[in-house]
Formats: structure tokens, sequence, C-alpha cells
């Protein structure tokens, strides 16, 4: 019986039209070559009557059951499509892709009414990776043994990429049989997982409960669960792969906001301690002051660790003015490398920036400072941050020894610069030559709504 078309099966409509014009035919051929021959007119009439209710009876009572075995077998398929639906919708919900497999393969051996259920996914070779199973114990598992290898039918399956519904798998001419350990399997209904006509892996049912073998609705149904299947499949592999983008990402933020942050705050207390160590006889009580702003600093430098190991997050220059936050880093470089840095912050370019700009001009400027008084062997330096053709410009300059920009321009530092000025829509230009200072632009979109 057919209940995948619109209509009634052909064999009850043809019965339907059929059996009616017998029984007419098999009354008139009766009433004139029986009846009328052996009885008279009245109870000829009732031999009719009774025979014609009877054949109504035994048609409607066909016809009846005919159509009760019909809406059984419609009220079959209803279930079975809304659980195909259950699981796509339990499916789009679910993006860790272990998690995903075995719902798949509970879901497959609940659709189709299957003991077993097992659900392969392919690597990039054509090889099983994974082999998720649903209806076999762990303890089953464990005495299968290995993956399988994708011969036999799962190979076959794989090959030929349709469907494959068997009455008996060992009567297969692919079939080779089972590992030792392996649960005894008959009935076998598979099929492919694509995604773009590309195979993700298979979905294989063994030993239909209820019935000798798979039927073609329990294969219609596998393949909308494996249509369903190679979605979550991929949206569970996108999310992974997004999640490890992620955690790279933040592993640079991490490095770039130490580098700029944390390094440069501890490498300053050196600078200060250095110094500290070749005027200590000289200058006793100007090193004791010294050596206090280098615990202030160094007690700085840890509550910013601290922050790192608590949640992950400097402490933030954005949510501060750009004034204060560049004053207190030109401080910082004067008293660590002793060079007299001038800073000239005009306020109109201030409030256009938003907090990330902040952020990215306080780290350049702090990378910037840092590279000076390492490298630059200057004796002067200016920061300066003023409106620049309609947009906000951060110059750092140094009359130090300079050097040549296209061979030293993957240092750490300007690599962060740069990514630094990437990550709020800027752009960072770095002016330099042998013996000529170095100037460093970071020009950035100006916030047309101002902000303080």
């Amino acid at each position: 019986m057919d209940v995948r078309t619109g209509g009634y099966p052909r064999r009850l409509r043809i019965a339907a039209l059929v059996l009616p014009a017998i029984l007419i035919a098999a009354l008139v051929g009766l009433d004139y070559f029986v009846v009328e021959r052996l009885f008279d007119s009245a109870v000829g009439h009732l031999i009719i009557l009774a025979v014609g209710v009877a054949g109504v009876l035994a048609f409607s009572t066909a016809i009846f059951s005919q159509l009760t075995a019909l809406q059984s077998a419609l009220e079959t398929r209803r279930q079975q499509l809304q659980a195909v639906n259950t699981a796509g919708l339990a499916l789009t919900s679910e993006l860790d892709r272990d998690e995903v497999l075995q719902r798949v393969a509970d879901q497959a051996r609940a659709v189709a009414n299957a003991r077993y259920a097992a659900l392969g996914v392919f690597n990039s070779d054509g090889t099983i990776d994974t082999f998720t199973t649903s209806g076999i114990t762990a303890e089953e598992r464990t005495r299968i043994g290995p993956l399988p290898h994708g011969r036999g039918l799962l190979g076959y399956l794989q090959r030929e990429r349709r469907p494959l519904r068997l009455r008996d798998l060992h009567a297969h001419p692919s079939s080779v049989g089972f590992p030792p350990g392996h649960p005894p399997m008959t009935t076998f209904l598979g099929t492919p997982i694509l995604l773009r006509g590309e195979p993700l892996g298979n979905l294989y049912l063994t030993e239909k409960q209820g019935a000798a073998e798979f039927t073609e609705a329990d294969a219609e149904a596998l393949e909308t669960l494996a249509a369903q299947a190679a979605i979550a499949i991929e949206n569970a592999r996108m999310y992974a792969q997004a999640e490890r983008v992620s955690a790279q990402e933040e592993r640079q933020r991490i490095r770039m906001d130490l580098h700029d942050g944390v390094m440069q705050s501890l490498y300053g207390v050196g600078l200060l301690l250095d110094d500290a160590a070749e005027r200590v006889t000289a200058e006793p009580d100007e090193v004791k002051a010294q050596l206090r702003r280098s615990v202030d600093r160094l007690n700085n430098a840890i509550a910013d660790l601290r922050g790192y190991v608590r949640g992950l997050q400097p402490a933030e220059a954005g949510e501060r003015a750009i004034g204060s936050s560049l004053e207190e880093l030109v401080e910082q470089t004067r008293a660590s490398a002793r060079i007299e840095v001038s800073l000239d912050i005009r306020p109109d370019a201030a409030a256009r920036l938003d907090g990330a700009q902040r952020a990215a001009a306080y780290y350049v400027a702090a990378d910037a400072l840092g590279n000076i008084a390492r490298h630059a062997r200057a004796r002067r330096a200016t920061v300066r941050l003023a409106s620049a053709d309609g947009d906000v410009a951060l110059d750092i300059e140094d009359d130090g020894v300079g050097f040549d920009t296209s061979a030293a321009m993957n240092g750490h530092g300007l690599d962060n610069m740069r990514q630094r000025a990437a990550g709020v829509s800027g752009e960072l230009v770095v002016t330099s030559a042998p013996g000529d200072g170095t100037r460093i632009r970071l020009s950035l979109p100006a916030n047309r709504e101002g902000t303080l």
C-alpha cells in the first residue's frame, strides 16, 4: 500500500469501481438465468434482495478494511514525519559536534523503529573519522574493537551515495560479515549524509523492530533526517572552527595588551632601578624617592596582572580621559628613561574619540614611547593629539638615532601598533631614517557625536 501520494492507493480505487459493477452484473445474471426459471416472482425478488444485501455488506466490509489499514498506515507515517521534524528541531539547537552525532544516531533509531543505529563521519581522505552508535552498550563497543575501515556494505554505501534497504544484509554481494563480538544483525537500511553533493558520512540502521524489514517510508524518513543532520554537522563544525579562531584572537589580544601595558610598565621600573643603582652612592635621598616610585609602579603592574588572572582583562584605558592617560604615560617615560617628553593634547580632538579609539591611542603611545626609551637613544620626544584633515591624529616624535623602515617594519611593537590601528579603522604611518629620528602617526576617524 502506497501512502505517499495525495489520493487513495490505486488498488483501492480500482476495487471501489470494479466490485460494484461485478455485483450488479452478478445479480442481473442470477435473476435472469436462475431465479426466473426456478421461482415465482415474489420469491425471486426476495432471493435477489438477499443476495444483493449480502453482496453490499461484503463489499463494504472489504472497503472499510482497506480504509482502516490505510488510516493506520497514514497515522504511522504522520508519527514518523513528526518524529523527523522533532529530530530536526533538536539538532538545530545543538552546536557541540559529538552531541550532534549522538543525537542523529538516537533519532534515526527512533524514527525507523530500529534496534541499532550508527553514524560514520569521514575525514578529508574519505576514511571513517568518528563512528557514533546507538543501541549498543559500552561493553559491546569494546568487544567490537576499533573503528570500521569502510569495507563491505559501509564502503558500498559510501561509493554509491544512495540509500540501501536490505531484508538480509548477509545476502548482499558486498557483505563481508562482522568482527568477533559484534551483535547479530540481519535487516539493514543505510543512507549517505550529503552536503552540497559531497559526502560527510553515512547513517546506518539494522534490525527493524515489529516488521520483517525496513519500509520505503523508513527510507524516506531516514533521508530527510540525513539532510537535516548534514546541516547540523556542518553548523557544529563551523561553530568549533569559530571557537578556535576566537581563542586565537583572544590570545593575540592578551599578548598585545600585556606587551603594551604590563610589560611597558615593568620595563620602565627596570630603567628606574638601573638608574638608582648608578646614583645610590652620590644621591641617596633621590634614590630613595626613586625606589618608592618603582614600588608604586610595580604595584600597579601587579594589579594589572591580577586583573588578567581574574577576568583576562587589562586595566581599561578606554574608560579614562585620553589626556590624563597620556599625561601619566609621559610622566612615566620622563622618570624612567630620563628623556624630556613634551605633551600637547587639543581638547577638541580628545573629545572626538570614543572608548575604543582612546584605548588604541594610549597603547600605541605606550609602545612608541617604550621603543624610544629602549632603542632611540633620544634626548627629546613629543606626543601630540590634534585634529587633522577632519579626523584625529596622534603624533609621537623623537630626535633619536632612527632606523631603516624598509628593513625594520616587522618588529613586535610596530606589529602591535598596526593591529591596534586596524582594530578601530585607523591608519598607522611610521617615518624614520638612520640618524634622523622617528615619527609615528596614528590617524583615527573622528567620532562625530563627540565624547569625553
